[in-house]
């Protein structure tokens, strides 16, 4: 094997290909995760019990981390949108992030409540119906042995 002895070095040319940054790749990789996560929370809205005010939180925490950050239009008052919608947990005197947070919280422990108790009662129907399916088919099996044993 020979040692190298003479390097040489190429003149810099200019670049052939657009330069394209990380962070816009990145940025649109995270963007057509998040249409992704929206689009199955879209699907599986209608299943859980509360899919619709789940599909809307995250369509709009979504929507809030796509858009670029805007100063309300002229004429706003404070705790209102773009079109004077009132922004969540927006009140008179100014909004509140913690006080939204609080109600979306109490909102979402009333709903499990409410599915908790349905599935005890459906669980409790389950119950009732294998008992009397239980008991129906031992019934079933004496009158057809009786009826086995007159033959």
């Amino acid at each position: 094997m020979q040692p190298i002895t003479n390097v040489l070095v190429a003149p810099t040319a200019e670049r052939k290909t657009p330069a394209s940054g990380f962070a816009t790749s990145l940025r649109a990789a995270a963007a057509a995760a998040a249409d992704g996560i929206a689009a199955a929370a879209g699907i599986a809205a209608p299943l859980a019990p509360v899919g619709m005010v789940l599909a809307g939180a995250i369509r709009g925490a979504i929507q809030a981390g796509a858009a670029p950050a805007r100063a309300a239009p002229a004429g706003s008052p404070a705790g209102y949108g773009p079109a004077g919608v009132p922004l969540p947990g927006a009140e008179a005197g100014g909004g509140d992030a913690f006080e939204a947070a609080r109600l979306l919280q109490a909102e979402s422990q009333s709903f499990n409540m409410r599915y908790l108790a349905l599935q005890e009662g459906l669980q409790r129907e389950s119950r009732e119906f294998t008992a009397l399916s239980n008991a129906m088919k031992v019934r079933h099996d004496a009158a057809r042995s009786a009826i086995h044993n007159i033959q």
